[in-house]
């Protein structure tokens, strides 16, 4: 049978939304939770299409030749599917599916199991499924079929352009977080090394140290026991842990804060003492890296401030709809993400 384009297309569209029913329910169950599977926003996943129409295009030649079914169904899926897994992690910096726990993966994109399964899913589809699914399409009028082919695709268009930017948006904010952390941890080691000699020669700088670590520890504790648990809509969830994050965050920019001003008294106090050339030229320098470690600080809080509490949500949002996603590049801001996600 020779399908027109617009027939292909419909092909497409149904298998797609037929893998997003079968995912969701099947993802769903799992989590005891309704989850929108998917790369997407609406009710499609395209990897099903696409893997529909090579599977098609593939063995309809050879349709009463269940082996050969299996064997071409199987290798095209496959290749589809380690390709588009491939791109994707190339282009969003996020696995979206990952098989690195299974048994003969490769590279995580693909593994022996789930190819097997798409080689199952290939007999099913050609010697069950398709009939009526072509029965249905074959059925609709020419115009109708161009028509309705047209307007999911230009749907299918706007639907891929948002989850695309989308998904950029949470590479972005990856991105940013990962270098927000490795930046206070540079910060906090090199004002670790700068303030290590004032704590060796003065007792009254190193008490000063202690007790401002002992009252952010105290204030961290604080924190943990007042944390609400009552039930709440997972907009309203996610916006109270964002701001118990930035407050996180702004109690370590404060604490550090205060390490410096401690540690700059200690500098400008010795500085007006009578010592020698050499003594003063190290403690200029030490206020020096002081002044720059101040500068530091005030970047990371207006960067981790620029990051707008939709953004958050947005990429949450993606990991709710692809619960097994994960990040290579950028682990830590990953995790981070993923602990506003799974404190729901």
């Amino acid at each position: 049978m020779q399908y027109g384009q617009s027939q292909w297309l419909l092909f497409f569209f149904t298998y797609s939304v037929l893998g997003w029913i079968w995912e969701s329910l099947y993802v769903s169950t799992k989590k005891r939770q309704w989850i929108n599977r998917g790369f997407l926003y609406g009710p499609w996943l395209p990897i099903y299409g696409f893997g529909a129409i090579i599977i098609l295009f593939l063995t309809l030649p050879v349709w009463e030749n269940m082996i050969w079914i299996f064997l071409l169904g199987m290798t095209g899926t496959t290749i589809l599917e380690y390709v588009t897994g491939d791109i994707m992690e190339r282009l969003f910096h996020v696995r979206y599916w990952d098989y690195s726990d299974q048994p003969l993966n490769v590279n995580g994109h693909i593994c022996l199991g789930v190819s097997l399964a798409w080689g199952v899913f290939s007999i099913l589809l050609v010697r069950f499924l398709h009939s009526p699914v072509e029965q249905l399409v074959l059925a609709l009028p020419s115009r109708s079929a161009d028509a309705l082919s047209m307007l999911l695709a230009v749907l299918f268009a706007v639907d891929t352009t948002k989850s695309v930017q989308s998904a950029l948006d949470l590479k972005s904010l990856l991105n940013s977080m990962n270098a927000s952390s490795q930046h206070l941890a540079g910060v906090e080691q090199r004002l670790r090394q700068a303030i290590e000699q004032f704590e060796q020669t003065s007792d009254t700088f190193r008490q000063k140290i202690r007790r401002l670590e002992e009252n952010a520890a105290h204030n961290q504790e604080q924190r943990e026991q007042a944390r609400e648990l009552q039930k709440e809509s997972r907009s309203a969830y996610l916006l109270r842990l964002l701001n118990q994050r930035r407050m996180a965050k702004s109690h370590l920019l404060s604490n550090l804060t205060e390490k410096i001003n401690v540690a700059m008294e200690t500098v400008h106090s010795e500085l007006n003492q009578n010592i020698s050339d050499e003594e003063r030229s190290r403690l200029e320098n030490t206020q020096q890296i002081l002044f720059d470690l101040q500068a530091a600080l005030y970047k990371a809080e207006i960067e981790d401030a620029a990051w707008r509490n939709r953004d958050y949500q947005r990429a949450v949002s993606i990991l709710y709809r692809n619960p097994t996603a994960v990040s290579r590049q950028n682990r830590e801001a990953f995790r981070e993400l993923l602990t506003l996600k799974d404190r729901h």
